[in-house]
């Protein structure tokens, strides 16, 4: 089953009308609610001096590291599935529907090991796959290298300090917390909005020029111009686009070989495609499985890991800062909004995490088993027979991600392989 493959799309949905905008229906903008930030601690143990008790109390500092551990440094150590309390026939049941669901790479970490690993499709375990919406997760992660090195001091900050031509604007109150929450309020059409995006010659201007739609902080909305706010931010915040900022403080020191898919001007697509292979993508997985820490050193701060793993809106438990979460109610659809029945992946831990994609692209990370699976696939105009299966439907062929039907069918599977 060693067969091997890569994907690739580009939002392509059918027509779709332009509807004018409206906005004399918005209301007075107003601002924000303040945003607690948690104080990084200097050094490993630090002594808290109570005056009234004169009691002395040890705190561990939270951004410590510990030493030690299973690191893919240089490269993934292999292990059988037995040795780590799975089930390799199970584990192939999972690889086998990967396969029959348009899969090109399947890579399962369990303790630090890789226990399984498949391609199809002339894959290689060193091709770069497309990864659509879990670039939002990496796009996350770069304001958080941003907030870590001091560019940018809260998270409560308006996004217009660093666009200026917002600066004076109702866009002013839209801050950062909001942008990384998916309630900026910026318009966003699911299909008009979408293929005019991934198309669009300046991908940053066009979010610039988006109008707000709603008061800031009031909805929550799926939505690829608030992502592509990062970019903008980050350039002018660093000095640095988003690619080489990830790539210096993030990328290079753990091992990843990625590159981030840009538009005509040069800019990072921050909402979708980060391409890095299946292995790569298990390493940033890993990351955060780890807590921000790598073989020791601290790469991402122990307090921005604990804001993304967050819910990060009371409209949407079941999200993160661009990362989806398993144990908050209610979830919304990331294409409908509407609330799930259940958590997003009812048989899994409430502990567990993910970046999600178009085409079923998962990094699912299960902390209380030390595990994690990464697959990526085609997605669905790039196969005509996925198309046929979804019996041609728009919404569902094209944004499949609020369904995560595949997702979940590999997720169980590997689950169900843990049998110790």
């Amino acid at each position: 089953m060693f067969g091997l493959s890569f994907v690739s799309l580009n939002l392509i949905v059918g027509c779709a009308s332009v509807v004018p905008y409206d906005s004399s229906h918005l209301e007075d903008v107003k601002e924000s609610s303040e945003v607690v930030q948690v104080e990084q601690q200097d050094s490993v143990y630090e002594e808290d001096v109570q005056e009234d008790t004169g009691e002395i109390e040890e705190e561990i500092d939270p951004d410590y590291c510990p030493q030690g551990g299973v690191w893919p440094d240089p490269l993934w150590q292999v292990d059988l599935p037995e040795n780590r309390g799975m089930s390799s026939e199970i584990l192939e049941q999972a690889a086998l529907y990967a396969e029959e669901n348009q899969s090109d790479c399947m890579v399962v970490v369990k303790d630090g090991y890789i226990v399984g690993e498949w391609y199809w499709n002339n894959t290689s375990p060193f091709d770069k796959v497309k990864s659509w919406s879990v670039g939002k997760s990496y796009a996350a992660t770069a304001v958080g290298l941003a907030y870590d090195q001091g560019f940018i001091e809260s998270t409560d900050q308006s996004v217009a300090d660093f666009i200026p031509q917002w600066q004076g604007t109702e866009k002013e109150f839209i801050t950062i917390q909001h942008m990384l929450s998916m309630t900026s309020g910026l318009r966003f059409n699911m299909i008009e909005d979408n293929l005019l995006m991934a198309y669009a010659n300046d991908m940053t201007q066009r979010t610039l020029e988006s109008p707000l739609e709603n008061v800031p902080g009031a909805l929550w909305e799926y939505n690829n111009h608030t992502v592509q706010i990062s970019e903008p931010l980050i350039r002018n915040a660093t000095g640095m686009n988003a690619e080489e900022l990830m790539r210096e403080y993030l990328w290079e020191p753990i091992g990843i070989d990625a590159v981030w898919s840009k538009d005509d001007q040069g800019q990072p697509a921050m909402f979708m495609n980060v391409r890095a292979s299946c292995r790569d993508q298990a390493r940033f997985a890993y990351l955060y499985l780890n807590n921000g820490c790598w073989n020791g050193e601290r790469i991402l701060s122990q307090e921005w890991v604990d804001k993304s793993l967050t819910p990060s809106s009371p409209q949407n438990q079941g999200y993160g800062y661009w990362w989806w979460l398993n144990g908050g109610t209610p979830t919304l659809d990331s294409v409908t909004f509407e609330a799930h029945e259940d958590m997003l992946h009812p048989n899994a831990p409430e502990d567990a995490f993910c970046a999600v994609g178009l085409g079923s692209q998962m990094v699912e990370v299960v902390p209380s088993e030390d595990l994690i699976i990464v697959r990526f696939g085609p997605a669905p105009h790039e196969n005509l027979s996925l198309w046929i299966q979804q019996n041609g439907a728009v919404m569902d062929a094209l944004m499949n991600d609020g369904k995560q039907i595949v997702h979940n069918g590999i997720l169980e599977r590997v689950l169900e392989s843990i049998v110790d």
